[in-house]
């Protein structure tokens, strides 16, 4: 189904993004990416033996979020936590570079920098693989000191903000309190309030729109997969969060589109070519839609040119960061 708006109208109004000030609060990580030439297996145990040829770290989940939402050309606060180690030097000038505010990311001396570390091999005349990841995970929750130190964060920039994206990546910084007084201040400063968590999603409320995957939803409504349609699925959720707008975002099979004043979801398919890594298409879907609904473009249309800014980021290994340009060729596209 085509969306309201042409991609003329999309390409054109891409320029708007450049008047918006967005606020990214989540779990901060950073992506270690080791890769090389598998030569040989272990003498020592059946393991194979990998030559390092390079070392590269991105910033990862909210890091890659608030890295997307800038390449896009919007102007990019981010709230979260990073210990006083070498990863956290490394985000944090990164992120620098990109002009991303951070002075709102609070340091923990006594923590570790949250990391997904994932080891790349390849044989002669094939592609790289993933073979192992190690992960960097938090112990706990926040405590209430740093729940303040965040919250006095975000309504010091509540006057300025066009809108606020929470990504809850592993049940850490995105506390329930936290929660409650987002979406107070969201409607007190008439702040677009955007969210989306891998296993919380029963607890976000009054959203202005949440976009989980398939497998999200199912589990904040506590269905299996087959028990409803993607539409069912769609309406259900909102419901339960009492959200204003839902978008699925559902792999191979596109993505499901309930918008304001909807009965039923839109569903659109995915216009990926070539499926290289799925990482950071997520985040790709989740910026292009943020700022599109901020610039006006209903959700159905929002949507469909997410759908091609996350074909962009899926044909690249590792993550990447879909350029303003890269979406608004994509966009002449068709």
């Amino acid at each position: 189904m085509e969306p309201p708006l042409s991609p003329v109208q999309l390409g054109t109004s891409l320029d708007d993004f450049s008047s918006l000030h967005v606020l990214v609060l989540g779990d901060l990580f950073l992506d270690i990416y080791l890769e090389g030439e598998m030569f040989e297996i272990s003498k020592e145990g059946p393991i194979p033996v990998v030559r390092l040829d390079s070392r590269v770290g991105t910033p990862g989940a909210a890091g890659n979020l608030a890295c997307s939402l800038r390449n896009l050309g919007a102007s990019v606060s981010l709230v979260s936590l990073v210990g006083e180690d070498a990863a956290g030097d490394d985000l944090l000038s990164q992120m620098g570079e990109k002009g991303i505010d951070t002075d709102a990311v609070i340091r923990q001396p006594s923590k570790p920098t949250l990391t997904y570390t994932k080891i790349r091999a390849r044989v002669e005349s094939a592609p790289s693989r993933e073979i192992l990841r190690m992960d960097v995970l938090p112990d706990a929750p926040i405590d209430s000191s740093i729940e303040d130190r965040v919250l006095a964060s975000i309504e010091e920039r509540a006057a300025r903000l066009d809108g606020i994206i929470v990504l809850d990546q592993v049940n850490h910084l995105v506390t329930k309190r936290i929660l409650d007084r987002l979406t107070a201040m969201a409607t007190e400063h008439n702040i677009f309030l955007q969210g989306s968590s891998r296993e919380r999603l029963s607890e976000f409320h009054n959203f202005d729109l949440v976009i989980p995957n398939d497998r999200e939803a199912l589990g904040a409504i506590q269905k299996t997969p087959g028990e409803l349609s993607h539409v069912e699925l769609a309406g259900q959720l909102r419901q339960l969060g009492s959200h204003d707008e839902v978008l699925l975002t559902l792999g191979p099979d596109g993505m499901a589109a309930l918008g304001r004043g909807q009965d039923e979801a839109v569903l659109l398919p995915t216009h990926a070519r070539e499926v290289v890594d799925v990482t950071g298409a997520g985040d790709a879907v989740s910026s292009t839609v943020l700022l599109g609904r901020l610039s006006g473009w209903d959700l159905h249309s929002a949507a469909w040119a997410a759908s091609r800014c996350a074909s962009i980021a899926i044909g690249r290994v590792g993550t990447h960061h879909v350029s303003l340009q890269e979406l608004r060729d994509a966009l002449a596209e068709g």
